[in-house]
């Protein structure tokens, strides 16, 4: 069992490194979960991928799509996207959700609200 309070300050520590950039998740539940922890600059791609990087165009952005096969395959195309249009892309910050999600043994950015 991973210790809640630990995982949480985790979190809010790699929240707080990226809140002036722009986040992009899935879907409308993953951005209501990342703005109850303090993020501003969340993106859906419901309208999607495409158009959400050409709107983000030379901005800098953190992907942070579900680390299950769908999330894995969607963050791919957005780094693709994204370098084509200049965006400066924080690889570090999935990397490092990554590696707490896996303490905490899920895989979806929503699951996080078991933190709050």
């Amino acid at each position: 069992m991973f210790d809640k309070q630990e995982m949480k300050k985790e979190v809010l520590d790699l929240f707080h490194k990226i809140e002036d950039k722009n986040t992009i998740v899935e879907g409308k539940r993953d951005r209501e979960v990342l703005c109850s922890f303090g993020l501003k600059k969340v993106e859906t791609i419901n309208q999607g991928i495409y158009e959400i990087a050409e709107k983000l165009e030379g901005k800098d952005v953190a992907i942070l799509t579900d680390f299950d096969k769908e999330g894995r395959k969607i963050a791919k195309k957005l780094y693709i996207f994204l370098q084509s249009l200049n965006c400066k892309i924080d690889f570090q910050a999935r990397k490092k959700l990554g590696v707490i999600l896996k303490k905490m043994k899920i895989k979806t950015i929503e699951e996080l609200k078991c933190l709050k």
